[in-house]
């Protein structure tokens, strides 16, 4: 008799993983959805730290809460909230 852990053992697709650059070192993680503040407890960022991504047009921030597509080699960075009172 099999479980369904060891059915899914066989999946490719569990195993498959790619390679991403986070503040310059890459990282091993599967592909697909995310939600941000998942990715970022999975590769041990400090949750108070900001990911951005790393685009042709710049860095954009990324929402603890939004859901992001992660494919081969995206870059990011980390960086310290900015904010205080204006």
């Amino acid at each position: 008799m099999v479980n369904e852990t060891e059915a899914h053992v066989g999946d490719n697709e569990s195993h498959h993983l790619v390679t991403i650059v986070v503040d310059g070192i890459d990282r091993q993680v599967r592909p697909g959805k995310w939600v941000v503040r998942d990715l970022k407890l999975h590769l041990g960022i400090d949750q108070a730290k900001v990911l951005a991504e790393i685009t042709p047009q710049g860095l954009k921030d990324l929402d603890d809460n939004a859901e992001i597509e992660v494919h081969e080699k995206e870059q990011f960075m980390t960086h310290a909230r900015s904010g205080g009172s204006s």
